[in-house]
């Protein structure tokens, strides 16, 4: 009975109201408004720690100052660490470049995860962002098929990054956002989630490569009838996330 009374509440929790819904898109713009922001702010010899507290001025100034969680913000091979703890690693041409925040409105949180290049990218680095981006499109194209089973989308991104990668996507294709940050449902390949209409879903492929760097692209989308809607509204292409040329 209690197994039943936890799926139901966590069922009703994931389906978000026109209100609870508008504040998560809301969270949201403000956090594109400040990684604007945050990618006028770099430069070659900044560090990570100043970017991370950047973040943080930023979200105070847009009248959000309560984070969803506490920002990534890796340079280089610290970005092959999935939750990197921003140190004083000085940004440097060539580098890989990880931001990974949110925050809050109405106790509603926003999650997004951006990865950029400072300089123009070597072959591995581009070919690394593409896999990654190409395993984003196939979970997209696998939800506006009106595919709803969790561990099914889960598996159309980790089997392509698998038969390239072997065993660096080390974590779940994404999960639900409310008002805590990892929610129910969520993606795994064993998970036996049923996506329901109307709940709000990260998706984030990602591969890590120890002491070379990482790659990891994170939109939120709310799930519909029939496919889904990206939330997120920050270009992603490869052209889009060469900077400092």
């Amino acid at each position: 009975m209690e197994i039943t009374k936890t799926k139901l509440l966590h069922e009703v929790r994931a389906v978000k109201r026109e209100g609870e819904l508008a504040s998560i898109m809301k969270a949201q713009w403000i956090a594109e408004e400040v990684l604007r922001d945050v990618l006028k702010f770099l430069k070659t010899g900044i560090t990570e720690i100043e970017i991370a507290e950047f973040i943080k001025k930023s979200f105070v100034q847009y009248g959000a100052p309560i984070l969803s969680f506490s920002p990534i913000v890796a340079f280089g091979k610290s970005s092959a660490d999935i939750h990197h703890i921003p140190n004083k690693t000085k940004l440097k041409k060539g580098d890989i470049i990880m931001l990974d925040f949110g925050t809050t409105v109405n106790h509603y949180c926003s999650d997004m995860t951006r990865t950029y290049f400072w300089g123009q990218p070597n072959a591995k680095q581009k070919k690394l962002y593409l896999d990654v981006l190409e395993a984003m499109n196939r979970a997209f194209i696998c939800i506006g098929k009106g595919e709803k089973k969790a561990k099914v989308i889960d598996k159309v991104a980790r089997g392509f990054l698998a038969r390239k990668y072997k065993n660096n996507f080390a974590h779940g294709l994404g999960h639900g956002v409310g008002t805590v940050i990892h929610e129910w449902p969520s993606f795994k390949s064993k998970s036996e989630d049923v996506l329901p209409v109307g709940c709000v879903m990260t998706i984030e492929p990602g591969i890590y490569l120890k002491g070379f760097g990482g790659v990891r692209i994170e939109d939120m989308i709310l799930v519909t009838k029939n496919g889904y809607k990206n939330l997120t509204n920050v270009p992603k292409d490869l052209e889009d996330v060469i900077l400092g040329t």
